[in-house]
């Protein structure tokens, strides 16, 4: 990460003694996002970088999205001015709208060590609701306009929306965007991509693949309702869980193959619904404890395995994590 950082920060020095404002704005979003996951991974393991200092790391990265912002707000006019509600401009509103959504995940991270908390979370919120009226912006005119992100683009888009929402909610924000109708949209746009085997979707994973990634963030979203601190009854946190485990069991039950991450969150969502959803009857008489111990023993054995896998230090590792949470868009020059 002090690698990535030091050559994005080269970067803006190059291009800003050339004036290319485009690539400018690009190296200022992108050290924003380097700096929100050095943010993460120090916060985890309490490992500094970048001056040994979080109060420069929250600093520095506030100047940065504010810059990048700046920069597509007049490239975002430029267009306008140049070409009117184009395709062009559409395309630069969707990049605008991913920068809005990066510095309101990085203000709603560090607010708790940023020195006005309050207003980090106002301006975090505010950005949000920002990106959220660009993005519906760009679908409801990219028809008419010519301009409709590939479907790949767009799960891509969706997805990185979802898990940025899903990390939102479980630093105990509330979901003001609302993360069901995200991933209705995904749903979609993966149906879409189906009509051809050959999309550009399926490059790094096949439908399977891509299909538990989605299911994996819905039985996350249904776990933190069903198991976190909302105002909802006990009868619909109930329903939450049992949702996340029938999704959990397919995922198991179906798939010939599924990812290590995936496994781990499927089998805590069916040990979750074995403690406080279901009975016997549920079971076919099965004792819910006993299912419960069998499931914490699966859960145990494939940590064990991922663990055995995992042969890079503990700080690296935190470092990956921080750094592919998936939420943030990096930009390329």
């Amino acid at each position: 990460l002090d690698r990535a950082y030091r050559t994005f920060h080269d970067a803006l020095v190059l291009f800003t003694k050339l004036g290319n404002s485009k690539a400018i704005g690009i190296a200022n979003n992108n050290l924003g996002n380097v700096l929100l996951a050095i943010y993460r991974a120090n916060h985890k393991a309490r490992h500094l970088s970048v001056d040994n200092n979080p109060s420069q790391v929250i600093q520095k990265g506030c100047i940065y999205f504010k810059e990048a912002i700046d920069y597509g707000e007049a490239a975002l006019q430029q267009i306008n001015d140049l070409e009117g509600f184009s395709e062009n401009y559409l395309v630069f509103m969707q990049q605008l709208s991913n920068r809005y959504f990066n510095r309101a995940m990085f203000l709603l991270t560090v607010k708790d060590d940023h020195p006005n908390p309050e207003e980090a979370k106002y301006q975090g919120m505010l950005d949000l609701t920002t990106c959220k009226d660009m993005d519906r912006e760009v679908v409801d005119n990219g028809d008419r306009e010519g301009f409709k992100g590939d479907q790949d683009v767009y799960f891509v888009l969706l997805m990185s929306r979802i898990k940025g929402l899903l990390h939102l909610m479980r630093m105990g924000y509330e979901d003001e965007w609302g993360i069901d109708d995200l991933l209705e949209g995904a749903g979609l746009a993966l149906e879409s991509a189906l009509r051809s085997r050959e999309h550009e979707v399926f490059s790094e994973l096949d439908l399977f693949g891509l299909r538990q990634r989605l299911e994996m963030a819905s039985v996350e979203y249904y776990l933190l309702l069903g198991c976190g601190g909302s105002e909802d009854g006990e009868e619909a946190k109930c329903m939450y869980i049992r949702k996340a485990a029938q999704i959990a069991v397919r995922m198991l039950y179906e798939d010939d193959h599924v990812l290590g991450d995936g496994g781990l969150l499927a089998l805590e969502a069916l040990l979750e619904a074995s403690r406080v959803c279901y009975s016997a009857d549920d079971l076919s008489g099965a004792d819910p404890r006993e299912v419960g111990c069998r499931v914490d023993n699966y859960r145990e054995e494939l940590l064990e395995c991922m663990s055995r896998w995992a042969t890079c230090r503990l700080s690296g590792r935190e470092c990956f994590e921080a750094a592919n949470t998936g939420d943030f868009s990096m930009e390329a020059f």
